[in-house]
């Protein structure tokens, strides 16, 4: 297993490594808002990226302006009668291959580990017909129904009280509080922060069982630091899939130093924050769809 777990460190140190380097430039790669098109898909599959993946692609379709936020690999280019434009650098996208071990049949081991391929926005590409495709415009109404939505689809929800002016979720007794609509400054800052402490109740041991949660001691601690990075990418994409914008980001010095720190100390947080928050997401919508962007229970960690 020496050559895989190389190859795996080097592509968790790869991605994180880009991660900090936006980081110490003020660029959160989590926190940038979403495209009017939707999350990134491939132009080719129709498929939406996730995880990291989704993460990364929409920032890099705001950050340089691209037009929509759909992707092609160099081969699919090729086979469409086209190219990628002379120059054009292309966009890492983790996938998880399927590998075994070499111990004998009764002690094998399956296991997940990441690797890259590299996407490249249509806007980079010449000599290709894309389809003509419009945003999807959706009222003031319609995105606060698409909140409410999500999060009726949640199977076995917490109980969600309002009062008082704290948002968060208590985890032994199981419920979620939050400040009165009103006090919010608007609809969609409600619904985020909502998202955000929902994402914190999946990992009750009822749920999800995330031992980032069920073993945290609380504020300022390693496992606090994990949770909560996965509760923020969480609620940054159930916004996206509803539509809101994020009213609450903060890219203050010091919260962009904290996650400094915190991803130079473990450079497999970043993927398996957002491997979690996938998952996360998908509990709360109830949606079983799994793929190979997502590891399994069996991944390879050294």
């Amino acid at each position: 297993m020496k050559k895989t777990t190389r190859t795996s460190t080097d592509t968790y140190h790869r991605i994180t490594n880009l991660v900090i380097e936006l980081l110490e430039k003020g660029q959160v790669v989590w926190q940038k808002g979403w495209n009017e098109f939707g999350l990134p898909k491939n132009i080719i599959t129709a498929r939406s990226y996730q995880g990291f993946n989704a993460f990364f692609l929409n920032f890099a379709t705001i950050y340089y302006q691209y037009r929509t936020p759909y992707f092609i690999t160099y081969k699919q280019a090729m086979l469409a009668g086209g190219t990628i434009r002379r120059g054009e650098k292309g966009y890492p996208v983790i996938w998880w291959a399927t590998v075994e071990n070499d111990n004998s049949e009764e002690n094998k081991k399956v296991y997940r580990v990441p690797k890259c391929h590299t996407v490249f926005n249509i806007d980079q590409t010449h000599g290709i017909d894309f389809p003509k495709v419009e945003t999807a415009f959706r009222s003031h109404a319609q995105k606060i129904n698409a909140c409410d939505a999500i999060i009726n689809k949640m199977p076995h929800p917490p109980e969600i009280r309002h009062g008082g002016d704290k948002a968060f979720y208590h985890r032994t007794g199981d419920y979620i509080m939050l400040p009165a609509v009103e006090r919010f400054h608007s609809d969609h800052a409600y619904y985020k922060t909502k998202f955000h402490e929902l994402a914190h109740s999946t990992g009750h041991a009822t749920r999800l069982n995330r031992k980032e949660l069920v073993e945290s001691d609380g504020y300022g601690n390693e496992l606090y630091s994990k949770e909560e990075l996965t509760a923020e990418l969480t609620a940054a994409y159930l916004c996206a899939v509803a539509g809101i914008e994020q009213h609450t980001i903060i890219n203050s010095t010091a919260y962009i130093q904290g996650w400094l720190k915190v991803l130079k100390e473990d450079k497999r947080l970043i993927l398996k924050a957002s491997a979690q928050a996938q998952a996360t997401a998908n509990y709360i919508m109830n949606n079983k769809e799994v793929d190979n962007e997502q590891p399994s229970e069996t991944i390879t960690t050294q």
